[in-house]
């Protein structure tokens, strides 16, 4: 009994640490259709990315720009997607032209997706790299565009579940069989043994085909962050309590602060409110506002994005170094940051 109950701490302190890991990686994947993209030099090419959410929180702000070789364009611009639910499938329709000194032959090229979604008070810009393969022919047939009502149409009559009658039946085996097995005894019990591990096979296939491990997964990482302290969104009015502005009112020597922030971000209003009227109490307290999406090379020099990965608010010290991300208990741990002598 011990033995299984280390076995068992064990794989929940794995499942933990990965969920925790995979809270802060992307939730979308993205699938260009059709495979290879045939083109002709100074010609054009239609498809569409398909886009599913595999998670339980929404994606907002989904843009597709293309990153590949200058012979090609994205013409016109995709439109974007203001939001994506929880769970949900879209896709965004492109056109690709191409110059007409555009090289013959197979390449590869590339759309950069940029969307942001949030954890609680944790906001999190994600960049991601898209291949797409490209046929360029002298006479090649450009394919029509997929419309994505279509796509979406064609998606919903596809079938993804189980039928009923089907997961009846197999629930009424399990119920059955085993009550047969059980009134006899010796070669019966190995019978049953063999029936349980054949039962609890299927049903793990059934929940693979379902995609529930990858919705196990996602609420595994909704755990995981309420644990470490992300819980609600800061939308109040800030304010000091009357320890923390006495602490402020205290402060003798002079500190730079740099507060990142993205218009996308639900709790950065909150944390630059804060700066500010800690800021106007003592004027040793000196900030800047930086727009991470703006001045990128600055949120990639001091951490506030890494892996193409921005996460905000974030504030940090100048002179140490120290960020501060997230705004949750946010007034204690910036007068702690403050406090602290170099």
């Amino acid at each position: 009994m011990r033995r299984l109950l280390g076995v068992l701490s064990v794989a929940l302190a794995l499942a933990v640490c990965s969920a925790s890991a995979w809270s802060q990686e992307g939730i979308l994947t993205f699938s260009p259709e059709p495979a290879v993209l045939e083109i002709s030099p100074g010609g054009r090419a239609a498809g569409h990315v398909a886009i599913e959410n595999a998670s339980p929180r929404e994606a907002d702000h989904i843009e597709l720009t293309w990153t590949g070789s200058t012979e090609f364009a994205l013409d016109p611009t995709p439109e974007g997607v203001a939001v994506l639910g929880a769970f949900a499938a879209t896709s965004v329709e492109f056109t690709i032209a191409a110059t007409r000194t555009a090289t013959l032959g197979e390449t590869r090229g590339s759309f950069e997706v940029i969307y942001t979604y949030c954890i609680g008070d944790l906001c999190y810009q994600i960049v991601e790299s898209v291949p797409v393969a490209l046929r360029v022919a002298a006479a090649a047939q450009t394919p029509p565009a997929v419309a994505a009502g279509a796509a979406d149409a064609a998606a919903a009559e596809a079938p993804t579940h189980v039928s009923w009658r089907w997961i009846a039946f197999a629930l009424a085996a399990l119920l059955v069989v085993p009550a047969a097995l059980l009134r006899r005894e010796g070669r019966a019990r190995v019978l049953l043994a063999a029936a349980l591990l054949v039962a609890g096979g299927a049903a793990l296939g059934l929940g693979v085909s379902l995609d529930q491990h990858k919705q196990a997964q996602a609420v595994g990482a909704v755990l995981c962050t309420s644990c470490v302290g992300i819980e609600t969104v800061q939308t109040l009015s800030p304010r000091l309590s009357v320890a923390q502005a006495a602490a402020v009112d205290g402060l003798a020597k002079p500190v730079d602060l740099l507060v990142f922030y993205a218009p996308w971000c639900r709790s950065c209003p909150y944390a630059e409110g804060l700066v500010d009227l800690i800021a106007s109490r003592n004027p040793l307290v000196r900030y800047r506002l930086v727009n991470a999406e703006v001045e990128r090379g600055l949120a990639v020099e001091h951490g506030v994005t890494r892996a193409g990965r921005t996460v905000v608010p974030a504030i940090l010290r100048v002179d140490t170094g120290e960020v501060l991300f997230g705004a949750e208990n946010l007034g204690d741990r910036l007068v702690t940051l403050l406090e602290e002598r170099t």
